[in-house]
């Protein structure tokens, strides 16, 4: 095997993402087994990249000062063991380095991919197309999944009561979710690139089939990141039209089709199960949209109307609606840390926070937003550390982009950029992007890709 092919396979293993996936779930569902295939071949795919960075310090500045910067991050995560030893009680080790496992997933691979891709620029490889071919095969393989389980009826159930949505043969409803909503954007994308008259838009297929597998969610996700995707095709395309002059048969088609989709989006909203989900949510918060006319009115004791003032709704029942009693765990947290010794505000509460023992049959309960869980969990300066590579890459390419946005604004800026925000996003507001090696691949590969692309770094 030559070296290109072995840098190859490095970013290739992104089409793998949803079988192993898929694996997953069947190990946990049918063979009760905690040690899935996914997670070993995950766990072989970080150690390799690992190996791969100390062979490359050999000879690269680069790669040596991402080692110095990972064997940081181990003593960093040593110090969090050792005071958190002593301040918990009890101490749950494993659960602790199970953790940590996840969180430095992203670190390695993402400073992994820096060196794959800028090798595999030198050695003339399209690095933007490959991903984008890869991403779009993972994405491909995603909502071909969730139409099978559908239409097969083995589509496993996405929630245990009162709420409605299927996650296909994917065990973990959340992390898929944050998944499609990340690759959704570069299956646009792809589409973009190969649609050049409104007659042939069956390069789109790929995207409706998984769109059709987000909204099966029955997520505020899943809707929401088709819903994204759509305006900021539709509004980018609108701009290129009128602002920038570039009256292309590939601009107008694009165009006319995702206007068409957001049409088609809006009309099948009231059968999606997340219209329902956000009813049963509001119902259990005791927000009501009835409509008075249809009510009779109450009199008092003369026969007059008594006007009721309808309740406002709060603060608290908004923040709900959109982050599902998070907020009330993340109160629990921010507690818990500023009466916590000084030691764990400046290294971290670890795992899960100063927890007690958890009641026979429950797990330990995160927070479940991975900006917060990461800050409770690592301290001011673990925090600091930790996402120090993470703000820099994206802050440099950020700046580059907005001071080169003239050239810059193409659907393939605008679609990674997506992308990348919502994965952002979700892991602000709903988690298990950061923390889950399973997502947090694909964000690695975007601002690794983007950053080489732009020549943001130099051996």
């Amino acid at each position: 095997m030559n070296q290109t092919k072995f840098l190859i396979y490095f970013v290739a293993f992104l089409i793998l993402q949803p079988v192993l996936d898929v694996l997953t779930a069947g190990s946990i569902l049918l063979l009760n087994s905690s040690i899935t295939i996914g997670l070993v071949m995950r766990f072989a795919y970080m150690a390799l990249m690992g190996v791969f960075l100390i062979w490359m310090a050999r000879s690269n500045k680069l790669a040596r000062g991402y080692i110095v910067y990972l064997v940081g991050l181990a003593v960093v995560i040593g110090i969090n063991i050792f005071l958190n030893m002593d301040v918990k009680n009890p101490y749950y080790l494993f659960q602790e380095l199970k953790f940590f496992n996840k969180v430095v997933y992203f670190h390695i691979v993402f400073l992994g991919l820096m060196i794959v891709y800028k090798q595999l620029q030198s050695r003339d490889w399209d690095i933007e197309k490959h991903t984008t071919k890869y991403m779009w095969l993972s994405g491909l393989i995603i909502g071909a999944i969730f139409i099978i389980a559908q239409v097969t009826g083995t589509s496993l159930s996405n929630y245990a009561h009162s709420k409605v949505g299927y996650s296909g043969w994917f065990y973990a409803g959340n992390e898929i979710g944050a998944i499609m909503a990340i690759v959704l954007p570069i299956l646009a994308l792809y589409a973009i690139e190969r649609t050049t008259k409104v007659k042939k838009p069956w390069f789109w297929i790929p995207f409706v089939m998984l769109s059709l597998g987000m909204l099966a969610l029955g997520t505020k996700v899943g809707y929401g990141g088709i819903l994204v995707v759509l305006l900021s095709v539709l509004i980018g395309s609108i701009i290129m039209y009128v602002f920038m002059r570039l009256k292309t048969d590939q601009v107008k088609s694009n165009l006319m089709i995702s206007f068409g989709l957001i049409v088609l989006l809006a009309a099948s909203t009231p059968f999606t199960p997340v219209f329902g989900n956000m009813y049963a949510h509001l119902g259990m918060l005791d927000i009501s949209f009835g409509d008075s006319a249809d009510e009779e009115p109450v009199l008092d004791d003369n026969g007059e109307e008594i006007i009721v003032e309808e309740e406002e709704i709060s603060d608290e029942q908004i923040q709900n609606l959109i982050f599902s009693s998070r907020e009330k765990y993340e109160k629990e947290f921010n507690i818990d840390f500023n009466s916590s010794p000084i030691s764990q505000q400046l290294f971290g509460m670890g795992f899960a926070g100063n927890y007690v023992e958890p009641e026979p049959g429950k797990d330990l309960k995160m927070i479940e937003m991975d900006f917060h869980d990461l800050f409770y969990s690592f301290g001011w300066i673990g925090f600091i550390y930790l996402m120090g590579p993470f703000f820099w890459y994206t802050g440099k390419f950020l700046f580059h982009f907005l001071t080169n946005i003239k050239t810059h604004f193409t659907y393939l800026y605008i679609l990674y950029g997506v992308a990348f925000l919502l994965a952002v996003g979700i892991a602000y507001t709903a988690g298990h992007v950061l923390t889950a090696p399973a997502v947090s691949i694909y964000i690695a590969a975007i601002l690794a890709m983007l950053t080489v692309r732009e020549k943001l770094i130099e051996d």
